[in-house]
């Protein structure tokens, strides 16, 4: 066998390297042409063994190619990342460090530079030259958990036929994190826990779960490469919204149809969401200025759309604030929808300081029971649904995290959660706290029963 057929990890064994089998095949993967996430404890080796035989078999593969390295620290990349390579690298290859941005050359063009992502200009722009096979880009992120998502956007524009994205596990946000969620199927990805890693020593493994619990984010992060999800202050965890999302019911079943229209607020997004029984669909997000238009298409798209039309006397908008024009705008249309106010007294008083507090713990519960079927969720409603916090008001009462509160953590608005989780929870179920559009809402559904208490 020629050396040039040679997959990555082959190459890594024909250079002396002793792979674990989770190294095996997270090469595979990258040598593949998978865009390849890996997720590791500390001290795995994701650094010295992966990216070091990954870039040595990409320049043997490819001498002419371009690589392009990145981490959020340019110490991270100067005292770790290019030792790795060039220790991984044959003697003939020049590599260079001490300014940014590092540098690596090969005898026959082949180049690599290595910077901060915060130095965003430089990770545009990176195509071949000649072809794919002659001088293809390969892209290495280095503690990909805390690169910027607009680093990642704009990574996206780029032409890269090789993706290797390593870091340790942080916290449940952010593009990374969505390599192994939302955005799973676009990745080969992989956890790796330390009891796959020989080399780390297992008295420290039971040292920290006695010191910090088998259940504890220290943990789970340090020892399982899992991401610290924050749970006791989200309102649904990434993980916990994966698992309810492959535990759907099977077979969804017909009964009320009801649609909740959420409507944009300066460069936020209008958005339609229909029930109907069990099954909840977003069926258009888009953002329009002219609020007139706006009330047209949402109007269009109840009576056309391909999941389920809609009547007015099923129709919910979102009122508070800029919302109260646009109900009557729909009104003006002759379209007139039922008025649906977070801001008010909850149905249950006892237990939720508002109606939309109400909605989306009561809403978000019966998602995580498998009560309904939403599909597979785009990434940006997944992260929406994961990203918003639980809080309490002063008298003890549940609240969910303010729309400013959520923007001061660098959050937008929650549009599409707010659609998803509004459709699921009106109709029967909220029939006393929304006001009458004229015309009675027919049928019973499972969510005319009482709420449920967690």
């Amino acid at each position: 066998m020629m050396t040039e057929d040679l997959t990555a990890w082959q190459w890594a064994m024909v250079r002396g390297r002793r792979l674990y089998p989770w190294q095996v095949e997270a090469l595979e993967a990258f040598g593949r042409g998978y865009p390849t996430a890996v997720a590791t404890c500390n001290g795995a080796g994701k650094t010295t063994v992966v990216a070091g035989s990954a870039v040595d078999w990409f320049f043997m593969r490819h001498p002419r190619g371009k690589l392009v390295a990145t981490s959020s620290s340019f110490n991270q990349l100067q005292n770790q990342t290019w030792p790795a390579l060039e220790a991984g690298l044959p003697g003939f290859v020049s590599v260079r460090r001490g300014g940014s941005p590092l540098r690596i050359a090969t005898p026959q063009g082949g180049t690599g530079i290595g910077f901060s992502s915060r130095e965003a200009g430089r990770a545009e722009g990176w195509h071949p030259t000649v072809s794919s096979d002659v001088d293809p880009v390969m892209l290495l992120m280095d503690e990909a958990k805390t690169v910027p998502d607009a680093i990642w956007a704009a990574f996206d524009r780029c032409t890269l036929r090789y993706q290797l994205l390593i870091s340790s596990p942080g916290p449940a946000c952010g593009r990374f994190f969505e390599c192994f969620h939302s955005l799973k199927k676009f990745y080969w990805s992989r956890r790796v826990g330390s009891v796959e890693c020989p080399h780390l020593p297992g008295w420290k493994r039971e040292r920290d779960r006695e010191i910090h619990g088998v259940e504890s984010e220290v943990y789970r992060s340090m020892h399982l490469g899992e991401f610290t999800e924050g749970g006791e202050f989200l309102i649904v965890s990434p993980g916990s919204l994966r698992a309810a999302l492959d535990l759907q019911p099977r077979w969804p079943h017909g009964g009320e149809v009801v649609a909740f229209c959420d409507f944009a607020r300066g460069r936020d997004e209008n958005v339609l969401a229909i029930r109907r029984g069990n099954e909840v669909r977003i069926i258009d997000a888009w953002r329009e200025r002219d609020g007139v238009q706006a009330v047209r298409r949402f109007i269009r798209l109840l009576k056309e759309n391909s999941f389920c039309p809609v009547a007015p006397g099923g129709t919910w908008g979102d009122a508070d604030g800029l919302g109260g024009p646009m109900v009557d705008i729909f009104r003006d249309e002759g379209f007139p929808i039922h008025e649906f106010h977070g801001g008010q007294a909850a149905c249950d008083g006892v237990n939720y300081a508002n109606l939309i507090s109400e909605v989306w713990l009561q809403g978000v519960r019966r998602i995580e029971r498998g009560r309904v079927h939403v599909g597979e969720l785009d990434a940006e409603t997944f992260r929406q649904l994961t990203t918003r916090r639980l809080g309490y008001a002063a008298n003890g009462k549940k609240r969910v995290e303010g729309k400013e509160e959520m923007r001061r953590r660098g959050l937008g608005s929650p549009d599409r959660a707010d659609a998803l989780l509004g459709a699921l929870m009106v109709g029967s179920f909220l029939t006393g706290a929304v006001s009458d559009a004229g015309d009675v809402m027919g049928g019973v559904s499972e969510f005319a029963t009482g709420a449920e208490r967690f």
